[in-house]
C-alpha cells in the first residue's frame, strides 16, 4: 500500500513539474479548442463561396513554411491540429497549433523556422516584376515570437501575413493571405490570446 502511495505521489509530482514523463501522457489538444475551431464546425455561412478543413495529421508541413520543406517532418511533435480557411474573394486564413515533446524540441523547431526564413527569403520568377520573398520580425508575445511578411511582388504589398510564437512546448501559427494590411493586428491578437490559453493544457508551460 505504502509503495502505491508513493507511486502516485511520483506520478503526481511529475505532472506539476512538467517533465517528460508528463508529458507522455496527457499531450493533446480538446476538440473546440482553438480559436477559430466553432467556426469551423459550424461550417460556411455563405455556401460554395466559403470552405473550412479541419486537420489533426502530424504529417502536415508547418503554415509558415518558407524553404519550402517536403516530406514527414520529424521535428519532435507529438500532436497537431490544422484549421484553414479560404473565401471566393480570394482570400484565406489558417490557425495551427502543435505540440512537441519537450520545450527543448519545440525551441528548435521555432529556431529552424526563424533560420529558413533568412535563407530562404526570395525566389525570383522573372527578372522584372515577380519574386516571392519573407521577412520576419521579432514579436512579443509568449516565450519568443515573430511577425512574419510575405511578399508576392514588392516589398510595400505584403501578400501573406503570418505571426508564429512559442510558448514552452507549443508553437503555434496565425496566417492570413488577400485580406490586407489591417490582417496583420487581428492575427497578433489571436496569438496574444493563445499564448495565455496554450497554458491550460497539461504540461505545456511547465
Amino acid at each position: 500500500m505504502i509503495k502505491q502511495v508513493m507511486a502516485t505521489a511520483l506520478v503526481i509530482g511529475s505532472v506539476v513539474g512538467g517533465t517528460g514523463v508528463a508529458h507522455a501522457g496527457v499531450a493533446e489538444i480538446p476538440k473546440g479548442f482553438l480559436l477559430t475551431e466553432a467556426a469551423a464546425v459550424a461550417g460556411p455561412v455563405v455556401e460554395d463561396e466559403e470552405w473550412w478543413k479541419i486537420s489533426n495529421s502530424l504529417a502536415r508541413q508547418l503554415e509558415l513554411n518558407p524553404c519550402p520543406r517536403k516530406g514527414k517532418p520529424r521535428d519532435g511533435r507529438v500532436v497537431m491540429r490544422t484549421i484553414l480557411y479560404s473565401s471566393s474573394a480570394p482570400s484565406g486564413s489558417s490557425e495551427q497549433l502543435v505540440l512537441y515533446r519537450s520545450t527543448k524540441a519545440a525551441q528548435a523547431a521555432f529556431r529552424q523556422l526563424r533560420a529558413d526564413l533568412t535563407r530562404c527569403p526570395k525566389q525570383a520568377s522573372t527578372k522584372r516584376t515577380t519574386r516571392y520573398g519573407y521577412v520576419g520580425k521579432p514579436l512579443r508575445v509568449g516565450d519568443e515570437a515573430l511577425s512574419v511578411a510575405g511578399y508576392f511582388y514588392k516589398e510595400r504589398d505584403p501578400g501573406e501575413l503570418g505571426v508564429v510564437a512559442r510558448r514552452g512546448t507549443a508553437l503555434f501559427f496565425y496566417t492570413d493571405v488577400g485580406n490586407g494590411a489591417a490582417a496583420g493586428k487581428k492575427i497578433v491578437g489571436q496569438a496574444k490570446k493563445m499564448a495565455k490559453k496554450v497554458c491550460d493544457l497539461p504540461g505545456v508551460c511547465g
